[in-house]
């Protein structure tokens, strides 16, 4: 269905795609919130290997993209063989309808005070080791949507 009303929000989150995923559904699950599930290839610049994960949710599209290191990094990790110790972050990226803006705010709001870590920490991942000011932006993304 094609919509003019659609808002996106964005934010990283320092947990691997994995966890994301998993605490999400757990969320949509105890809620009793139906949603489906699928996935969408990679988005080559956060990660060329780990597809999208996606759930669709009402109004809602929930896209958790891994996040490993940029496309130089990786090529260089690869080559000196440390990869394999690039533990990756996620990305959640969400369109929503301004009707189904509470419905996000609640399901983001769990996510927040289930997480295992403050989910707007970035700077353990060596790709944001330095990106203060990116990690302050994506808290208050984080704060002005659970609060």
């Amino acid at each position: 269905m094609l919509s003019f009303y659609r808002n996106k929000w964005e934010a990283y989150v320092g947990l691997t795609q994995k966890e994301v995923s998993d605490l999400l559904e757990k969320i949509l699950i105890s809620e009793h919130i139906q949603f489906e599930k699928s996935k969408k290839p990679p988005i080559y610049i956060y990660d060329s290997t780990h597809e999208q994960i996606i759930y669709n949710v009402n109004d809602l599209e929930f896209s958790i993209i891994y996040v490993s290191a940029d496309p130089l990094t990786r090529f260089f990790s690869t080559l000196i063989d440390t990869r394999k110790h690039l533990k990756g972050i996620s990305y959640l990226s969400i369109t929503f309808t301004p009707k189904s803006k509470q419905l996000l705010s609640k399901i983001l709001s769990s996510f927040y005070n289930q997480s295992p870590i403050e989910p707007w920490r970035i700077v353990g991942h060596p790709r944001f080791q330095f990106a203060i000011l990116l990690q302050f932006l994506n808290q208050r993304k984080w704060k002005k949507i659970c609060h």
